[in-house]
């Protein structure tokens, strides 16, 4: 990588006061544990893994499920046909529990460096925090009277270690208090504990009885430091220690081991005898060749662009790496109560919040964390199959709407007739290999789970009287009205179909059921439309039916499979002035979608359209209505304002919303309230935004928005900072286009100045420069590099 870019991300490191709780904690993570570093008073960590989750699922919930056939049995008189009833027919055995199972923080690491309460509390130090994102190492400082301890701490690739160092040599007698604690929480039972004479482990069972992990500790004095004795505490284990020490942490789970407290303790031995710094060396190696990839300049003017798309692709390293992949909340989650209130998820919502974390790894030339998607679902193969011959009597894999990492589905009930899952997790296996054309992956990878996904939808789909295949009753995402060929799974299944016919043909194949693909492709359904022209959720679904505006975009964006470029902007006009999500909580003359999926897929949609002003306006809106200090992002908008300011704009804009007609139940949406179903994301607190927590999909979704600008290679072209703002000055380096082709470019005052281009595996591409109208073609061979630096006056 150039020096200058190296100089570039150093200068995007994180420099924070630390928070105070871990919803606005600085991440450190491998992709297999991960870590929020706070600091209440003293210094705190929520320490999180991929493959610890609560793995239960209702009881009696698969024998509850209506198979395929039966509801379409009762859908069949049904008028208008909804799924409503399914909420009374596969209601559980009452429990406390919610059906969709929150997440389970592995430990709570505390360290203070004071006994004292009451007359001896001593004041609070300030803990400043320094996250060098192209080390991948976070640095704390704590500073008050004569005290100025330094601590050091990373997470290294392909391990199940967390590792910390303290020095304070001005000090070295202070004592300093270790707290490893099991996080409190009612539904698991009392951890076993283990303690040595530089060791510390419990072991947890989970729910259901059937799986557990183990959390150890090791403690490695340097400089003359010591360790003292342990104390035992409700579920959690005191140390005293003093002077400069290592602090090797481990995490296994019963998933990958056998013994997991006997192997979390050999792996901080392994970690003791290697060595703090030797340990801290690999990792470093390991960031620096990260970063030696895809990366950007947004140039003078951009900063917050430029911070947090750095930060984005710090968090996709450190969240993919070993399936299964992380849930909603990445691996950015921590204890919940009922005074620490906050999206958390454990498992999997197919409908897009488990595939939007995936989309920059193409473009931004990180494909191998495709793996880790790919291995998720094919880990869990087995299950997914049965569950899917039991509800619906075909092969392949249908994935339910929202589902743990065994494959096992969460009770849906109403919602769970959403049937995108499979194709949207397929369209971006399509990516990978639009993307890369790694042989390698696709054969591993990408062909046979894809292969399955079309498979389910092959079993589902007929042939009707018109000669054209249909869809079975789906509801579109996020409402209830039934509808044959359903908008969202048609556009994701076909760009499915056309990758898996392209590839059963590379291959050598699936010649059998290749004729049936490509025959499915001939005879595709028709993608709904308003009677104005814009995308609809489907042909039954009636005209003034309430909608979320975001899934509409879907045949346009993500899918691609439509290029009518009025029928996207109709849809974006119908979003603006009827869409459900559509927010009035802001200020004056202004509005936003009240979740970061919405205003991803609507920002990404104008992009696409090449609206330079309105693409550019989104981005920025993204960052303020979602983007947290921590440099990670929120779920739902929050938006810092004054209440009198928004609520004057909410009167003014009440009656822009119509009445929508919920159809599966005749109720009318309440248009003087614009606001219901979705509370008001506005606010005069300006701590609001560090008390949310973060979700994945929102890093990922910026993304994704910022690379666009820069790049674009949908529909077989290459475009050149499509969407940048005018006398944009700025470059990007190996970022990835479709056919494989890794581009590099410079621009200059809106002119741009170098491009190199260089295929990976041989093909053909075709350029378009910025403003103009033709196309240069080209043909490269494998590894051939095309460079061209125009005259620029």
């Amino acid at each position: 990588m150039k020096k200058s870019m190296i100089g570039l991300i150093r200068r995007q490191d994180w420099h924070y006061t630390a928070a105070r709780d871990w919803r606005d904690g600085l991440l450190l993570g491998n992709g297999n544990i991960g870590a929020l570093a706070y600091a209440p008073s003293h210094l705190e960590w929520v320490l999180n893994k991929v493959d610890i989750f609560d793995p239960t699922v209702e009881n009696g919930l698969m024998e509850k499920m209506t198979p395929h056939a039966e509801f379409l049995r009762r859908v069949g008189a049904m008028n208008p046909k909804n799924t409503l009833f399914l909420n009374a027919l596969e209601d559980a055995p009452l429990s406390r529990r919610p059906g969709i199972r929150n997440t389970i923080s592995a430990a709570v690491l505390r360290l203070r460096f004071w006994q004292g309460i009451g007359w001896a509390a001593p004041p609070a130090p300030l803990v400043s925090q320094h996250l060098s994102l192209y080390d991948g190492v976070l640095e704390e400082s704590m500073d008050a009277h004569l005290f100025h301890p330094k601590i050091k701490m990373f997470i290294p690739r392909d391990t199940g270690l967390f590792c910390l160092r303290i020095s304070e040599s001005a000090a070295p007698s202070r004592e300093h208090i270790f707290e490893l604690v099991r996080p409190a929480n009612e539904i698991l039972p009392e951890p076993v504990w283990k303690i040595g004479e530089s060791t510390v482990c419990f072991h947890q069972q989970l729910p259901g009885g059937k799986s557990s992990y183990a959390v150890a500790a090791r403690f490695v004095p340097r400089n003359g430091g010591t360790v003292g004795a342990e104390q035992h505490l409700c579920n959690a284990s005191e140390r005293l220690q003093s002077g400069d020490v290592d602090f090797f942490l481990a995490i296994r789970s019963s998933y990958e081991s056998a013994d997991p407290a006997g192997d979390a303790l050999r792996e901080t031995e392994r970690a003791a005898a290697e060595g703090f710094d030797s340990l801290e060396e690999k990792h470093q190696k390991w960031w620096h060749a990260y970063w030696d990839n895809a990366y950007a300049d947004f140039g003078s003017g951009n900063g917050k662009i430029q911070q947090y798309f750095t930060f984005g692709l710090y968090e996709l390293a450190s969240s993919f790496g070993k399936a299964p992949m992380p849930g909603l909340n990445g691996l950015s989650y921590g204890p919940l109560n009922e005074q620490t209130p906050g999206v958390s998820y454990q498992g999997y919502t197919h409908d897009q919040n488990a595939q939007i974390p995936a989309m920059p790894f193409f473009p931004l030339n990180r494909v191998q964390f495709v793996r880790t998607l790919a291995d998720t679902y094919l880990n869990c193969r087995k299950n997914l199959r049965r569950h899917t011959r039991r509800l619906f009597n075909c092969e392949g894999i249908f994935l339910p709407l929202t589902m743990n990492q065994l494959g096992q589905e969460y009770p849906g009930r109403s919602y769970r007739y959403t049937l995108n899952g499979s194709a949207y997790t397929g369209m971006i296996l399509s990516m990978a290999w639009r993307y890369s054309h790694d042989p390698v992956l696709l054969q591993e990878k990408i062909y046979p789970l894809l292969r399955e996904f079309v498979m389910f939808y092959t079993g589902i789909m007929k042939k009707g009287e018109d000669g054209v295949y249909h869809l079975d009753w789906s509801v579109p995402p996020e409402i209830f009205t039934l509808t044959r060929d359903e908008s969202s799974t048609l556009a994701m299944l076909k760009v499915c179909l056309e990758t898996l016919t392209e590839t059963a043909v590379i291959l050598r194949r699936d010649r059998k059921r290749l004729s049936l693909w490509q025959d499915i492709l001939a005879h595709y359904p028709q993608i709904g439309k308003t009677p104005s022209g814009a995308f609809w959720c489907g042909p039954d679904v009636p005209a003034d039916h309430y909608f979320y505006g975001g899934h509409l975009l879907y045949p346009f964006f993500p899918a691609g499979i439509c290029g009518d470029r009025g029928a996207a902007a109709k849809t974006l006009a119908l979003i603006r002035a009827e869409a459900v999500e559509r927010s009035f909580a802001d200020r004056h003359g202004q509005w936003h979608l009240n979740h970061e999926w919405s205003m991803f897929l609507y920002t990404a949609a104008q992009i696409r359209l090449g609206d330079r002003e309105e693409g550019q306006r989104g981005i920025e809106r993204f960052l303020e209505l979602f983007a947290k200090e921590n440099g990670l992002f929120s779920h739902d908008p929050i938006l810092i304002a004054d209440p009198m300011e928004t609520e004057a704009n909410a009167e003014l804009n009440a009656g822009r919303l119509r009445n929508s007609r919920r159809w599966c139940d005749g109720e009318i949406l309440d248009a003087a309230n614009p606001e219901v179903p979705h509370p008001a994301c506005a606010t005069s607190n300006p701590d609001a935004k560090r008390l949310a927590p973060a979700v994945l999909e929102g890093s990922s979704s910026f993304l994704f928005l910022a690379a666009e600008t820069l790049l674009q290679s949908h529909g077989g072209v290459i475009s050149l900072f499509p969407c940048v703002p005018q006398g944009f000055t700025g470059s990007f380096e190996r970022f990835l286009a479709e056919g494989a082709f890794e581009v590099s470019a410079a621009m200059k005052k809106g002119k741009v100045t170098r491009v190199k281009i260089r295929s990976l595996h041989g093909g053909v591409f075709q350029l378009l420069w910025p403003g103009a109208s033709k196309r240069l073609k080209k043909e490269l061979a494998a590894n051939e590099v095309f460079e061209y630096k125009p005259t620029v006056k």
